[in-house]
């Protein structure tokens, strides 16, 4: 009886480690979903964003599957050709945030949300404050 009893424990405790695995599997897998691989980030983003001396930047970022660039920075009311800058962008380990590398050595960074992106400080962080919805560009629908 004690050996059966032995053996029942046993084959409960291999089930409930077994179920522990699975659910491992299940939370490393849901871990894995970020704006990299699960939105659709590709396209071109467009907003104003603040200028310290003319009425705004008018920006429009193309993001490319390959992980190329086109940003290009009007400034309204000025007399100047629009700032085009292409390059290369890279996403951090997480997945939420891409880095594009500026001429010099300049660089931004842009939090990715749905049909969106959000400018970061330097630090990394969303802009607060009053202008803080102003660092927004918005995915065009057309893509």
């Amino acid at each position: 009886m004690k050996k059966k009893c032995l053996f029942v424990a046993m084959i409960v405790l291999t089930l409930a480690g077994c179920d522990q695995a699975k659910n491992d599997a299940t939370a490393k897998q849901a871990d894995t979903h970020n704006a990299q691989n699960s939105l659709s980030w590709m396209g071109e983003y467009t907003g104003i964003q603040p200028c310290g001396d003319c009425s705004g930047i008018e920006t429009s970022l193309t993001l490319n599957k390959d992980g190329s660039y086109v940003l290009n920075e009007t400034y309204q009311g000025k007399d100047t050709k629009p700032f085009i800058n292409k390059g290369k962008f890279k996403w951090n380990d997480r997945g939420d945030t891409i880095t594009l590398n500026l001429t010099g050595s300049q660089s931004v960074k842009y939090f990715v949300g749905e049909h969106r992106i959000f400018r970061l400080d330097q630090q990394g962080k969303r802009i607060q404050g009053d202008l803080a919805d102003a660092y927004t560009l918005t995915q065009n629908n057309d893509n």
